[in-house]
């Protein structure tokens, strides 16, 4: 068991598209709260990316951003990044991609206009852009989490929020998991993946892609709890103080506002 958080933050300059950046934020102020020491490790195109580096890494983030963002950085990505990204994955690495970089750890985009951009291949998905179409999905988001996630032993421990979690969506691109691939939730309210299947996100081994902005851990502690007790290799933390009573009552809320969008 590892009693140092060590967080590998990629791209942070270029993807912070609503507050992104806060995820690693609350990472480091709930683990620091809990005793465990915190290490940032900024990866950008300029950081050599080995296995090695990867090793010293127990949590992987990378954020959202703008198109113009995801251009400046998608080359070095897949270029020079990709086969240790995959690897780090398949090894059960934690991993927290947002919105643009869970785009690009699937097989490709394929844009409005008929052009692919190749991704990672960590995770069989692929993403499309519809164009005019299709609307965008945006707006507020309420999700119920998947079984595989909320029958995990240490997400037993920490699961209160009823098993839900709430976010904000801004995306024109459609993704579709592969058979193989379980969804991170499933849509109570928006759109989710592609506004069809329902599902919301992936869950892969310890990697969770998501659409969910916000920051998606500033609103959903239980959720930042779970990868911190991955990350770290424990089965369960004890709350902030006071917190389980505030999250007791922010769980009724959540789930007396999931009803009434059914």
């Amino acid at each position: 068991m590892s009693k140092r958080l060590v967080i590998g933050h990629f791209y942070k300059k270029l993807l912070n598209l609503y507050g992104d950046n806060g995820n690693v934020e609350i990472l480091k102020y709930r683990a620091n709260s809990r005793g465990f020491d915190v290490e940032l490790i900024d990866i950008d195109h300029d950081v050599p990316t080995t296995s090695e580096t990867l090793q010293k890494i127990n949590l992987l983030f990378i954020g959202g951003g703008p198109d113009a963002g995801q251009k400046q950085m998608v080359d070095d990505l897949v270029k020079n990044k990709a086969h240790f990204i995959k690897e780090y994955v398949e090894n059960d690495g934690v991993a927290l991609l947002v919105c643009g970089s869970y785009q690009l750890l699937g097989h490709y985009y394929l844009a409005a206009d008929g052009n692919r951009l190749d991704g990672v291949g960590a995770l069989d998905l692929y993403t499309q852009h519809f164009g005019k179409k299709k609307p965008r999905c945006i707006g507020n988001t309420v999700a119920k989490l998947s079984d595989k996630i909320l029958n995990d032993p240490v997400f037993k421990t920490l699961n209160c929020l009823d098993g839900y979690v709430t976010g904000f969506e801004n995306h024109g691109g459609r993704t579709f998991l592969g058979s193989n691939l379980h969804p991170f939730a499933r849509i109570v309210k928006g759109n989710g993946n592609n506004s069809v299947d329902g599902n919301e996100g992936v869950f892969y081994k310890n990697t969770i892609g998501t659409y969910f902005h916000g920051p998606l851990l500033a609103r959903n502690f239980h959720l930042a709890d779970f990868l911190i007790c991955k990350a770290l290799g424990v089965q369960s933390i004890a709350p902030l103080h006071n917190e389980d009573v505030v999250l007791e009552s922010l769980a009724k809320t959540v789930h007396t506002a999931s009803l009434k969008l059914k």
